[in-house]
C-alpha cells in the first residue's frame, strides 16, 4: 500500500510541476513575443490559465497529503496540546466532508459543460475537459485526507512523517 501512495503521490508532483513548468514557459516565451517581437500569442494567456487551474487542483491534494493546510494548522496550534488531537481529528473531518461535496458539486458543473458542448476561445477545448480537474483534484483531495485522518486516528501520522523525511 505504501508503495501505491508513494506512486501516487509522485504522479501528483509530477502533473503539477509539469503544468506550472508549462504555465512558466508559455507566458515568457508570450511576453518575448508581445514586447520584443511586437507578435503576441493569442492563445497563451489562455494556456497558462488552465494549466495554473491544474497545477493548484493537484497542489490541493499534495497539500492535504503533507498536512499543509495553513488554517487547519494555525487553528489547531492555537489550542491546548491536550485538545490539539482532537481538533485535528474534527477538522479533517470537516475537510473530508467539504471536499466530498465539492466533488459532487463539481460533477454536476461538469456535466453542466458537457450539455452546453462550449469551447474554450483560444484553444478549442470542450470546457468539461478543462473542468475534469475538479472533481478530480477534489477526489484525490478527499482521498488524502482520508489517509491523514486514518494515520491521526490511528496515532501514526508523526511516525509516518518521520519515517519519509529519514527516506
Amino acid at each position: 500500500m505504501r508503495k501505491f501512495n508513494a506512486l501516487i503521490s509522485k504522479i501528483e508532483e509530477i502533473i503539477s510541476i509539469i503544468c506550472f513548468s508549462l504555465m512558466s514557459i508559455i507566458t515568457l516565451v508570450a511576453v518575448f513575443f508581445r514586447y520584443v517581437l511586437n507578435s503576441p500569442i493569442v492563445w497563451s494567456e489562455e494556456a497558462a490559465r488552465y494549466l495554473m487551474i491544474w497545477g493548484i487542483c493537484i497542489g490541493v491534494s499534495i497539500a492535504t497529503e503533507k498536512k499543509a493546510h495553513l488554517g487547519i494548522d494555525i487553528f489547531v496550534s492555537f489550542a491546548p496540546k491536550k485538545v490539539q488531537r482532537v481538533l485535528s481529528i474534527i477538522s479533517y473531518i470537516l475537510l473530508i466532508l467539504t471536499y466530498l461535496l465539492l466533488v459532487v458539486l463539481s460533477i454536476m458543473f461538469v456535466l453542466m459543460a458537457v450539455e452546453t458542448g462550449n469551447v474554450s476561445p483560444m484553444l478549442r477545448i470542450p470546457f468539461w475537459q478543462l473542468y475534469l480537474i475538479m472533481p478530480i483534484g477534489f477526489g484525490l483531495s478527499a482521498i488524502r485526507g482520508i489517509q491523514v485522518l486514518v494515520l491521526q486516528l490511528l496515532g501514526r501520522f508523526e511516525e509516518d512523517t518521520q519515517e519519509e523525511v529519514l527516506l
